[in-house]
């Protein structure tokens, strides 16, 4: 089962669909929903969704996700110690945050996408061969992506005016957008697929005549994205990557970055600054000035906060400053759980993160086969901290993570049935009889 993240390889969409069966086609939909959204640009508040793109995008898309999922209304069981269970917990603390929410009405809108995405990789557990069907839903995710990103890339290529942002990038005097992506999006969507493609081509997953076009259509996307903080995130997990492959060659590679750094510490900060206003650049783009005005309203309701999914929105709201008012978040995950769901789901959402990191990074010793999974951790980290990443609401990093976390658990549970002494469970028995070149690449 061949598989690329080119968008027009139909044969790669088809297969990842018939593998996935109908939690595929469920999360298709949400990944529609949450990823066509469109600002408002009436002034009606800072950060909202149109309208219109609520009532013809996301409903339609929440309520045939609903849908697909009810064809077969059964979920495998969770044990308290599955990353799953905590995922649950953080999904279910967001929808009761409801009941608190200042703006109730998007908060119950974002949490239905956060627990669909759940049950979406829940009942993916119960199929026959649970860890193919998270391989399809992965390769769903990642198509999406790449569809998306293409579409932007093309309406920049043609000088579609909603396509150009005059903001400068890394290679370009202007960059990408769309209505539904932002360049910083765009950056983040290309590294993701960059880091994948590379991920599985130094495991053996993938010919090097097959990973070379795709690199450099992921590179072609990056080329032309506005986001620095893509490059950090591919620099950094190549060189992980290279380190899981041979730890002297990973040693020598962080030791010539690192020297290089210092060598050209002036050029480096000035390449990254392009033609960016000095206190733009060192605010991050007026970053740090929300993330001061979050911890401010996280003080003001330190337990619980303002309601899942709308605590950035509550701080650009009152931050008394028109420029940034025009921002749709906080561009800090971690911040928008803190405001958001407070000290409790904050706590939640870390316990989850760190404890993904730790037994992703122990399975991908064990298991490189799924190399090009759990490569997307670091980007997972990078999304959070700098974006909205998982913490927030739903996207495709939460999809991607919900891949890492899933893929993790079935292999642990996987293992305990295999090291019991009882009758081994049938699904294992099958899913050990697929040869492995078939689950990725």
């Amino acid at each position: 089962m061949r598989f690329t993240i080119f968008p027009w390889d139909f044969k790669s969409w088809r297969s990842a669909f018939k593998i996935s069966g109908i939690p595929g086609a469920a999360l298709f939909f949400l990944l529609l929903g949450a990823m066509l959204q469109v600002g408002d640009t009436s002034g009606t508040g800072a950060g909202h969704s149109s309208m219109k793109a609520i009532v013809l995008i996301r409903t339609p898309a929440i309520v045939i996700a609903f849908l697909l999922l009810l064809v077969r209304p059964k979920i495998a069981s969770i044990r308290v110690t599955d990353l799953r269970y905590a995922y649950a917990a953080f999904t279910c603390l967001y929808l009761c945050s409801t009941v608190w929410s200042e703006f109730r009405i998007q908060t119950i809108g974002k949490a239905a996408e956060m627990v669909l995405a759940g049950l979406v990789f829940f009942q993916a557990c119960d199929s026959e061969n649970p860890i193919l069907t998270v391989e399809g839903l992965r390769r769903i995710t990642l198509l999406t992506m790449s569809t998306l990103a293409m579409i932007a890339v093309i309406g920049f290529a043609a000088r579609v005016p909603d396509f150009v942002q005059p903001r400068a990038g890394l290679f370009t005097s202007t960059t990408a957008q769309a209505p539904f992506l932002s360049g910083n999006g765009l950056g983040y969507v290309a590294s993701a697929l960059i880091l994948v493609v590379f991920a599985e081509w130094q495991a053996g997953r993938m010919p090097w005549k097959r990973a070379i076009f795709q690199l450099m259509f992921g590179l072609t996307l990056f080329s032309v994205s506005a986001s620095r903080t893509s490059f950090a995130i591919l620099l950094l997990t190549v060189l992980l990557v290279m380190f899981k492959r041979s730890k002297l060659i990973g040693a020598l590679s962080v030791t010539g970055v690192a020297v290089g750094v210092c060598v050209f510490w002036e050029e480096i900060v000035k390449w990254l600054q392009g033609h960016q206003a000095a206190s733009d650049f060192t605010t991050l783009s007026g970053r740090t000035v929300v993330w001061e005005a979050a911890i401010h309203q996280f003080k003001a309701h330190p337990l619980l906060g303002v309601g899942g999914g709308i605590g950035g929105k509550v701080v650009i709201a009152h931050i008394g400053n028109m420029y940034l008012e025009e921002m749709s978040s906080l561009h800090n995950g971690f911040l928008e759980v803190l405001t958001g769901l407070g000290i409790v789901g904050f706590c939640i959402g870390v316990y989850m993160l760190v404890l993904v990191t730790w037994r992703a990074l122990k399975s991908w010793g064990a298991h490189p086969e799924f190399a090009g999974t759990y490569v997307l951790i670091i980007h997972v980290w990078f999304t959070t901290t700098m974006s909205t990443g998982i913490l927030g609401w739903m996207g495709y990093e939460v999809a991607l993570f919900l891949c890492i976390v899933t893929n993790v658990d079935l292999l642990a549970e996987r293992a305990r049935a295999f090291n019991r002494a009882e009758i081994r469970p049938l699904r294992w028995v099958a899913q050990a009889m697929i040869p492995r070149g078939q689950l990725v690449g």
